[in-house]
């Protein structure tokens, strides 16, 4: 098979989408040498693409998601590669293009919790239907967690015949370091010496804003108890971002280092005293097995795929109510054992998931929707 993988989520800067997109391919190239794969990435993108394998090729286009080019001009670039399969990697993809292909539909959160543009601009809004609406055309819809299965079937009408469960997983440099490791990290990028992590982007669906009420009253009991958010502040979203600053006025110990390398992430999330996510929605949720890989006590919410893939290796609470939180953060700071348990069933409870158990589930798929 000659299979095209859009693959313009690339580089680092794009968070989850991009790290599905780089183990995906990395994945695939070890376990498949009979099929060609061609790269579909974008020059920004190139300058991370350092992949090399005989049944590789990459095509660079100077097409950005969610554009108007990528429904005009990027049909007419696939179809001149005559592939017999395209994985559009997101549900973004152009409605035009013909030929066979799969979709990943990560999740719905533009469909739950639109923001800023999204939310405002009627014609952004009506595109997003109608291409979510025209995944259904795929030959296979790639998921990752039952949740976002049940949301497309019943939210959106999708057949679930159609729809396949890929979890993902957990990279390799994401571990317990050692005290040397996390000591550095701390001093190098001023972190509290005992912290609550948050990762991921700064916007209200997020938890932001009872992650921080929750910090402040905790403080009062636990005043070294420090409060470190990863990620970048996001331009649609300036009132989470004025929050963080006010709360950052008021306690120096919300530290903000911004969007930082992944072997920073990894000290980062080793060196935490419990890892914090009040999500109001997640599609799968790679951060919790991230953090449990780097064995830390977990407290996220109780909807959306987060139970799914936390089982009873985490603390699940309301997303909305902040005593919730407080109490299960106080819980596990104030419980030595419970703390331990935690993070003893996190690193069992990641080993059901891999990149690898993806790419090759993603493979199948492939091979399905091909032979028809």
């Amino acid at each position: 098979m000659r299979i095209g993988l859009d693959l313009r989520f690339w580089r680092s800067g794009t968070g989850g989408l991009g790290r599905y997109s780089r183990n995906l391919l990395k994945e695939l190239l070890k376990i498949d040498k009979d099929n060609h794969y061609t790269a579909i990435i974008t020059p920004e993108d190139e300058l991370e693409f350092d992949l090399h394998a005989p049944n590789l090729t990459k095509l660079v286009v100077p097409i950005p998601h969610y554009s108007l080019a990528e429904q005009t001009k990027l049909p007419k670039i696939l179809k001149a590669q005559n592939f017999d399969l395209v994985h559009f990697t997101n549900f973004n993809h152009p409605i035009l293009y013909r030929r066979p292909f799969v979709v990943t539909v990560h999740d719905l959160i533009m469909h739950l919790y639109p923001t800023g543009k999204q939310k405002k601009s009627l014609i952004r809004r009506a595109a997003y239907r109608l291409t979510m609406r025209d995944c259904r055309r795929a030959k296979g819809v790639i998921v990752p967690s039952q949740s976002t299965r049940d949301d497309l079937v019943k939210l959106l009408k999708f057949s679930p015949n159609k729809i396949v469960i890929t979890p993902e997983g957990s990279e390799e440099l994401f571990r317990i370091h050692t005290d040397r490791e996390k000591i550095a990290v701390k001093e190098r990028l001023k972190l509290p010496k005992k912290y609550l992590l948050f990762v991921s982007r700064w916007e209200e669906y997020k938890g932001l804003p009872v992650l921080l009420a929750a910090h402040e009253q905790l403080a009062q009991k636990y005043p070294e108890l420090g409060l470190v958010i990863c990620g970048r502040p996001d331009k649609q979203n300036p009132q989470i971002t004025q929050l963080v600053q006010q709360k950052q006025t008021a306690n120096p110990n919300i530290v903000t280092p911004g969007f930082v390398s992944d072997e920073d992430l990894a000290a980062i999330y080793s060196a935490a005293t419990i890892y914090i996510h009040p999500s109001w929605y997640e599609g799968f949720g790679i951060m919790i097995l991230e953090a449990f890989a780097s064995g830390v006590p977990v407290v996220t919410s109780n909807t959306s795929s987060l139970p799914e893939v936390v089982g009873d290796a985490g603390l699940l609470v309301d997303p909305k109510n902040t005593d919730e939180l407080v109490n299960a953060i106080d819980r596990i700071l104030s419980d030595e054992k419970l703390a331990e348990s935690l993070i003893t069933k996190g690193l069992e409870r990641v080993k059901r998931y891999s990149w690898h158990q993806m790419a090759e589930a993603t493979l199948a798929i492939y091979r399905d929707a091909v032979s028809g």
